[in-house]
C-alpha cells in the first residue's frame, strides 16, 4: 500500500523529479518538436494555398450563386483541416512524450496511473448513462485517463467527449467522423470516486432547464430550499429523503467552487451504486503538454498539468470521502 502524501510532498517531490527526471527524458525530443512544427505549418499553409487556387478557378466556371456557396464551404472546410493537421502532430508528439514521462508524474501522488492508449480501450460511459448523469450518445472519444487511490479512496479521472449522432443508427464506437446532424452531449473531464456507501437511490444534479425535465421516468424533479442553488441546478431522484440528507449546504458551496476553480462552462453530479460522478463540462484541453510552439522542457506547460490533477485529487479530501459521514 503506498504511502498518503500531504500536497506539500506532492508538490515537492514533483518539483525535484522535474529537474531531475522530466527535463532529461524529454531533452532528446526537442529537435523533433522543432521538426513537427516546420511540418504542420507548411501542411496548413500548403492547404491554404490549394484552397484559394481552388476558388479562384472555381469563381471562373461557376455562377455568382453557386461560387459564394462552394467558397464559404472551401474557406470552413479549409480552417477545419488545417486545425486539424496541427491537432494532430501535437497530439501524436504529446502522447510520445507523457508514455515517456506520466509515470514519473504520477508517481508523485502516490498511487495513480495514468492509461496508456491501448488500455483505454476497456473504458466505456455506461456508468454515466446508468446514473443519468449524462443522456444517450453514439459516438466516444477518450483523452487523458489516470486511474488511482488516495486516503483508500479509489478514483478515476477521464477526459471525454460524448456525441450523439442522430445518422447514425450503430452500437456505440469510436468513429470519429463528421456528420451534419451531431450534437456533443458532453465534452470535459468527468471524476468518479469511489464513496464509502452504498446509495439507496438515484440523485442526479444538472444544470438549470427552464422545463426541468426529467433525464429519467423514475428521477423526480425535487425542488430545495437554497433559491441560489436552485437558479443553478436542478435536482432529479428516486429517493428525496436520501437526496436532502445528502445535498447539504456545505455540498452545495463545493460544488460552486468546483465549477469556478476549472473554468467549467457548468457542473452536474450524481450519486449512484456506490460512487459519487463529478462531470466538469469545458472545452479546454486539460492536461495537455507539448505545445509545438513552446521548447519541451517548458515548465509552466508540466505545472500547470501537475496542478490540474492535484485539484481533482484534493476532492477526495474536500469532500471527506475516506470518512464515515455524509457530505
Amino acid at each position: 500500500m503506498s504511502e498518503v502524501k500531504t500536497y506539500k510532498q506532492m508538490r515537492e517531490e514533483f518539483y525535484t523529479k522535474y529537474r531531475n527526471n522530466i527535463v532529461p527524458a524529454v531533452a532528446g525530443f526537442e529537435k523533433e518538436r522543432k521538426t513537427k512544427l516546420v511540418l504542420a505549418i507548411s501542411l496548413s499553409c500548403g492547404l491554404f494555398i490549394a484552397g484559394l487556387v481552388f476558388m479562384l478557378v472555381n469563381s471562373f466556371y461557376a455562377s455568382p450563386e453557386h461560387n459564394i456557396n462552394i467558397d464559404g464551404k472551401a474557406l470552413g472546410i479549409l480552417f477545419a483541416v488545417a486545425i486539424g493537421v496541427y491537432f494532430i502532430f501535437k497530439k501524436t508528439f504529446e502522447n510520445k512524450i507523457k508514455e515517456k514521462i506520466m509515470p514519473i508524474v504520477c508517481s508523485c501522488f502516490g498511487d495513480l496511473k495514468w492509461l496508456t492508449l491501448k488500455e483505454k480501450t476497456n473504458i466505456n460511459g455506461k456508468i454515466l448513462l446508468e446514473s443519468h448523469l449524462i443522456d444517450k450518445y453514439n459516438v466516444e472519444n477518450f483523452d487523458d485517463i489516470f486511474e488511482g487511490k488516495y486516503h483508500g479512496v479509489g478514483y478515476r479521472i477521464v477526459e471525454s467527449e460524448f456525441i450523439m449522432d442522430y445518422e447514425k443508427n450503430k452500437p456505440i464506437n469510436h468513429d470519429n467522423s463528421s456528420t451534419k446532424n451531431r450534437r456533443t452531449i458532453f465534452k470535459g473531464v468527468v471524476v468518479i470516486l469511489d464513496m464509502n456507501k452504498n446509495f439507496t437511490g438515484n440523485t442526479v444534479i444538472r444544470p438549470d432547464s427552464f422545463m426541468h425535465s426529467s433525464p429519467a421516468k423514475n428521477l423526480k424533479h425535487t425542488t430545495l430550499e437554497d433559491v441560489v442553488f436552485e437558479k443553478k441546478f436542478d435536482v432529479y431522484t428516486d429517493d428525496e429523503v436520501e437526496a436532502r440528507y445528502l445535498i447539504t449546504t456545505s455540498f452545495m458551496e463545493r460544488l460552486n467552487n468546483m465549477q469556478v476553480a476549472f473554468s467549467a462552462d457548468n457542473v452536474s453530479c450524481a450519486f449512484y451504486d456506490k460512487y459519487l460522478i463529478i462531470g466538469l463540462h469545458t472545452n479546454k484541453d486539460l492536461f495537455s503538454i507539448c505545445s509545438l510552439f513552446k521548447p519541451v522542457d517548458d515548465s509552466k506547460q508540466y505545472f500547470t498539468m501537475f496542478e490540474e490533477i492535484l485539484s481533482i485529487v484534493n476532492l477526495i479530501e474536500h469532500f471527506k470521502l475516506a470518512q464515515k459521514i455524509g457530505l
